[in-house]
């Protein structure tokens, strides 16, 4: 009988020290394995469009969309296409790390957890995009890549209460403003984007919308490093 209580003890004194951290934050070295994926965001996302422009003679980044390199009059539409879904199964990742990291940081881990579905939704519609190209009714999402727009203000508003990253709140909110403001252009504000400059339009909405991911990703990763490396 005190044979059987010692091993009930012990399974006991096993079960609670595990139990314990059994519902913890991921360590931060799993963050670390998935932030550098969100620098990855920008770079696949100009890269496929410039080697598969590269690949349509006469093709404007002034007058046509981005996605017309996937649609049927592209050369190699399959390039742009598949491009564009590795590029949204890795922002669909990365969208993990970054709510990992900002809650790891310091941030307010309840709008950590909204800015990173609303990234993981981007994430997904991109996927959709390079699934369903140009001119299926499906190419668009049904509207999810618009669930971008309040990521950056919401990954802010979640490190307000950190003086150490006032910088990267300051740089999110406005990277917030200029993609609202470039997304107003190019849903027809002021009139300013016709046939003839809608790639140019495109590309500059495109420059408020993807590097932001990167440098984010790449501010929390330095950060979670530094912030690890300290002594406690």
């Amino acid at each position: 009988m005190t044979r059987l209580a010692c091993s009930r003890a012990s399974a006991a004194r096993l079960l609670a020290r595990h139990s314990s951290t059994m519902f913890e934050e991921p360590p931060v070295s799993f963050t670390r394995r998935l932030l550098p994926l969100g620098v990855l965001v920008p770079v696949l996302y100009f890269g496929t469009m410039l080697v598969a422009a590269s690949t349509w003679p006469g093709y404007s980044h002034v007058t046509r969309y981005a996605s017309e390199l996937g649609g049927p009059e592209a050369p190699l539409p399959w390039l742009f296409n598949r491009g564009i879904i590795t590029m949204g199964v890795v922002c669909l990742l990365a969208a993990f790390g970054m709510g990992a990291g900002l809650g790891q940081a310091g941030g307010r881990r309840g709008l950590a957890a909204v800015a990173a579905v609303c990234l993981a939704l981007f994430g997904v519609s991109m996927i959709m995009g390079g699934m369903f190209p140009m001119p299926d009714e499906r190419h668009g999402a049904y509207g999810l890549a618009f669930a971008l727009v309040p990521a950056p203000l919401l990954m802010a508003l979640a490190l307000a209460n950190q003086p150490r990253w006032k910088g990267l709140a300051v740089f999110l909110v406005v990277s917030f403003v200029l993609m609202s403001g470039l997304l107003g252009v190019m849903m027809g504000a002021g009139g300013l984007v016709t046939r003839a400059n809608v790639g140019l339009w495109q590309r500059a909405n495109a420059l408020t919308m993807f590097p932001w991911i990167g440098i984010t990703a790449w501010q929390l990763s330095r950060g979670l490093a530094r912030q690890g490396s300290e002594p406690r």
